[in-house]
């Protein structure tokens, strides 16, 4: 959901669902608890690359750069190694242990911090977030999003799924402080 570079290739696993649970702070400090759920089949893999744009075009004269920290990863109980670096102005999360493969439904569970991805305007603040984004080399089965906004600032929302640019809809429903939005369809590889 969101926007982002061309599709990749399939690589043969699937995100069975990805969700992203963002609560805005009054200083504009994103939290994000991504639970990435996937199933590599008979595939002997370590893990997965979560890779996060940390550039963004802002106006035609100028880029955004967000600055992300990664808290943790865990599988959903214990920690899972990872080694997160930042290259081609993309946060590169590499999650799973280069010494044990696994096979078959993994979970993979990333908590981060972003600071300067709200956009200010003079009556209100947005914050224009893609989710999953198109990098994933696989298909999304599902993709859905909770966002929490500080009390009483919710003025409206929106969703947009597929490709880079997409203004396909999907579904967004708000509820007092929080907002729930979800695909209404598979997401393929490079779709968002």
């Amino acid at each position: 959901i969101g926007s982002g570079p061309a599709a990749v290739a399939d690589e043969g696993w699937v995100i069975t669902s990805f969700h992203s649970d963002l609560s805005i702070a009054t200083d504009s400090t994103l939290t994000v608890t991504e639970d990435i759920r996937v199933d590599f089949g008979s595939l002997s893999k370590h893990g997965i690359f979560r890779t996060i744009p940390l550039r963004y075009q802002y106006t035609e004269q100028l880029d955004r750069y967000y600055q992300l920290d990664v808290q943790s990863v865990t599988d959903g109980a214990k920690s899972v190694p990872y080694d997160d670096s930042v290259s081609s102005d993309n946060e590169v999360i590499k999650i799973g242990d280069p010494n044990v493969l696994v096979t078959g439904q993994q979970r993979y569970v990333i908590s981060y911090t972003v600071l300067g991805a709200m956009n200010s305007f003079s009556d209100h603040d947005e914050l224009f977030w893609n989710v999953d984004g198109a990098l994933w080399p696989v298909p999304k089965k599902t993709v859905s999003a909770t966002v929490h906004v500080p009390a009483g600032s919710l003025q409206m929302s929106a969703c947009y799924q597929g490709p880079p640019g997409a203004t396909e809809a999907c579904t967004h429903v708000e509820s007092g402080d929080t907002v729930e939005f979800s695909s209404t369809r598979q997401l393929g590889s490079g779709e968002e």
